[in-house]
């Protein structure tokens, strides 16, 4: 009877240990999200949004008035300010999801081998040679559990490795959404045509197209896929692709090369 009793109590610790974790990976907020959240989403789930967006005037290119232009930039205000309360929302999210991604690595590691090593030290001191089976089968359980956890749901990638990535894409995305053919872009022409943009880096100099508060929401979904695992991964799988064709392509070209000497 004791032992069935110590086996059930030794059960239920395990199951704690697994599957609670207090661990925290940062501060807390400045200033708590929700005091922001719940205006934003009032804001960008308004049922009428788009519609009031589209009825917002946008004037003619010809003739261009400090009028005309003040409603051309009323309108682009919007626009950015819609797209900047979206990826506010992902922000949150986003910072919430990594929090628990770690926080739950470090639950089923602290807990599987605490309960293993507990479970072990136990079964080597206590009763009849029934109950330390079941301790050890415990434990081996526990370490088998454990070992799944991280092979099948995170396909044995390291966490740091995929956050590392999620956080580049992220950056990179967002870097895309302001720049100047985007967020820092028109929304309709001026009459003397759309500003050009100097070379810069790989991208060379062209004419600004206006850009439109759905091109934006396509935008920030893609910024949002880039702070997703599925997304970190695939871009993973993408940059080895990338690495190994660069490194085919060379090989060909120092196979085919001459002899210097």
């Amino acid at each position: 009877m004791p032992d069935r009793r110590l086996c059930r109590s030794v059960i239920v610790f395990t199951t704690c240990c697994l599957f609670i974790s207090c661990a925290r990976y940062k501060p807390k907020s400045y200033v708590p999200p929700s005091s922001f959240k719940k205006q934003y989403l009032d804001d960008v789930t308004a049922k009428t949004l788009l519609t009031d967006y589209n009825n917002m005037l946008t004037p003619t290119p010809s003739p261009d008035t400090d009028e005309a232009a003040a409603t051309r930039q009323k309108k682009v205000d919007r626009r950015n300010r819609i797209l900047t309360e979206l990826i506010a929302l992902i922000d949150q999210n986003y910072s919430d999801f990594e929090n628990r991604y770690y926080g739950a690595d470090a639950a089923v590691n602290f807990g599987g081998d605490v309960a293993n090593l507990g479970l072990t030290g136990v079964s080597s001191v206590t009763g009849t040679a029934h109950l330390k089976s079941v301790l050890s089968a415990i434990a081996t359980g526990t370490t088998g559990i454990k070992t799944s956890y991280e092979k099948n749901f995170f396909d044995q990638q390291t966490r740091s490795a995929v956050v590392q990535k999620m956080r580049a894409g992220r950056a990179t995305q967002l870097a895309v959404i302001q720049d100047q053919d985007h967020m820092k872009a028109p929304v309709v022409c001026p009459a003397g045509g759309c500003p050009q943009v100097p070379k810069v880096g790989d991208v060379e100099a062209h004419t600004v197209a206006p850009y439109s508060l759905e091109t934006g929401l396509t935008n920030v979904e893609q910024y949002y896929q880039a702070g997703t695992i599925i997304g970190a991964l695939q871009a993973i799988a993408m940059s080895a692709g990338d690495d190994q064709t660069k490194a085919t392509t060379k090989q060909k070209a120092n196979s085919t090369a001459q002899q210097l000497y």
